[in-house]
C-alpha cells in the first residue's frame, strides 16, 4: 500500500525552465491533443524513456552478437529450445 506521503508527493508540481522554442512546441501539442501541458510532458518523457529502453536493448544485442563466445553460447541455447517440444514442458493446462 502506498504511504500518504509517497501518494502526496506523487502530486507535486515541479517547474522546469525551457527555451520560447520549446515552450511554443508545447503549447501546440497540447492544443493539438487537446491534454494540458502536464499530460504531453507525461506522454513525452514516457516515449523517451521507452525509445532509450530499447536502445539499450539493441546495443546490448549487438554487444553479444559481436562476443564470439557469447554468440556461441546463445546459439546453443537456441538450438535447445529449437529440439524441445510439447511434451518436454509436461502435462500443464493454462
Amino acid at each position: 500500500m502506498m504511504a500518504w506521503y509517497d501518494w502526496c508527493m506523487s502530486y507535486v508540481a515541479t517547474s522546469v525552465r525551457i527555451n520560447g522554442d520549446a515552450a511554443d512546441a508545447l503549447s501546440g501539442l497540447a492544443t493539438k491533443l487537446g491534454q494540458p501541458k502536464a499530460k504531453v510532458i507525461e506522454l513525452a518523457l514516457r516515449e523517451l524513456s521507452d525509445k532509450v529502453f530499447w536502445e539499450d536493448v539493441q546495443r546490448a544485442f549487438e554487444a553479444a552478437a559481436a562476443d564470439p563466445e557469447e554468440s556461441a553460447r546463445q546459439k546453443a541455447e537456441i538450438r535447445l529450445w529449437d529440439r524441445a517440444s510439447d511434451a518436454d514442458f509436461g502435462d500443464e493446462t493454462w
